[in-house]
C-alpha cells in the first residue's frame, strides 16, 4: 500500500491519499476504495496519459475526491467568528480562543493530564501554542507565554497570559513526514482552566476513527459543528504559509467542520469519546491527527 501511495502522491494534481468508501453523485457507497485527494478535479482531456489516476490500484478501486486547498488553520479573517468563543474567559474552557503570543489565535482543545504527575495541561496544536516550530528555529521556546484570548482576539501580553508553553512535537520539514501537530501549555495556576468543553461537556475516553463515524467539535471560529469521517490512514500535503508545505501520514479526513482559527479543537464521536485533534482544512474538508498518537507522543491522558 505504501508503494501505491508514493506512486499516487507523485502525480502532479494529487495532494493526498486515504482509505474510505467510493462516493457517487455526492453519496457514499459501501464499496471500499483508495481515495485520491486533489485540490480541484481536472477534466480528463486536460491531463496527459501518465498523469491519470489508475481506475484500480493493488486490487482496489480508486476514487478521486476534491478537497480544496488544505492548510493549517490559523485565523485569516477575525470578523468571521462567534463572539462568545473569542473573548476572555476565566476559568477558560476548551473551545475558546488561545495562542502563543506571536500567533493570531487557535483553539484551546482540551484539558489533559501528565502521566507522571497528574498535572492538568492545555492541549492544542504546535502551530497554535508553539508558533509552528520545527524545534531548531527561533519560532518558540519552552516557557513562552500563551494568551487567552489569542492576540487577534484582543489578547495582550502579559495581562491575558493564561499558561506557558510546556512541550511540543516538532514539525518535520518536507520531505520528512509528520504524524501530529500538537503541543501542551501549563496553566499559570490550575484554577485558570476547567475540563468541560463548551457545548459538549467532559471527554469520555478515546476511540479509533472509522469511516462513516459521526463527529463533533467546538472551536474558536465556528463553535459547535458536526460531520462525518470520510477517510482514514490519510497521507496529505498541508500548507503552513509562506510557501511552507509539510507532509502528514496516518491522518483522519472528515467533512468540513471547521474554519481558520478552529485548529486545536478536540474532535469527538457522539458519546464524547475523542477521535482526533483538528489541525488543518479547507472549505471542503477537515484534517485531524489521531488522538491516540497525540496522547502517546505528549505522554498525557484525559
Amino acid at each position: 500500500m505504501k508503494k501505491g501511495n508514493e506512486f499516487l502522491m507523485a502525480l502532479p494534481q494529487v495532494i493526498g491519499v486515504g482509505q474510505g468508501f467510493k462516493e457517487t453523485g455526492g453519496a457514499t457507497t459501501s464499496q471500499k476504495a483508495i481515495l485520491v485527494l486533489v485540490k480541484r478535479k481536472i477534466p480528463l482531456e486536460q491531463l496527459q496519459k501518465h498523469q491519470l489516476v489508475p481506475k484500480t490500484l493493488n486490487g482496489m478501486v480508486t476514487d478521486v475526491i476534491e478537497v480544496g486547498d488544505m492548510k493549517a488553520y490559523s485565523v485569516e479573517n477575525p470578523e468571521v467568528s462567534i463572539q462568545s468563543y473569542t473573548g476572555r474567559m476565566r476559568p477558560a474552557a476548551p473551545g475558546v480562543s488561545i495562542g502563543h503570543y506571536l500567533i493570531t489565535a487557535g483553539t484551546f482543545g482540551a484539558v489533559v493530564y501528565d502521566r507522571k504527575d497528574g498535572q492538568p495541561l492545555i492541549l492544542s496544536n504546535n502551530h497554535v501554542l508553539a508558533n509552528s516550530s520545527n524545534g531548531r528555529d527561533t519560532r518558540a521556546k519552552i516557557g513562552d507565554l500563551i494568551l487567552q484570548p489569542g492576540a487577534i482576539d484582543g489578547g495582550v501580553k502579559p495581562e491575558d497570559g493564561i499558561a506557558r508553553l510546556k512541550k511540543y512535537v516538532a514539525l518535520n520539514e518536507y520531505p520528512r513526514r509528520n504524524n501530529v501537530d500538537c503541543a501542551l501549555a501549563q496553566p499559570l495556576n490550575t484554577g485558570l482552566i476547567v475540563p468541560e468543553i463548551l457545548g459538549i461537556g467532559k471527554v469520555q475516553g478515546t476511540i479509533t476513527a472509522q469511516v462513516g463515524m459521526n463527529v463533533k467539535k467546538t472551536g474558536r471560529t465556528t463553535g459547535l459543528t458536526t460531520g462525518k469521517i470520510r477517510a482514514v490512514n490519510v497521507t496529505l500535503n498541508v500548507g503552513y504559509g509562506s510557501g511552507r508545505t509539510l507532509r502528514f501520514e496516518n491522518q483522519i479526513l472528515t467533512t468540513n467542520i471547521s474554519s481558520g482559527g478552529d485548529s486545536g479543537s478536540l474532535v469527538m464521536e457522539e458519546n464524547n469519546r475523542a477521535v482526533g485533534l483538528l489541525f488543518a482544512g479547507s472549505d471542503q474538508a477537515t484534517l485531524l491527527n489521531p488522538i491516540q498518537k497525540v496522547l502517546s507522543l505528549l505522554n498525557v491522558k484525559f
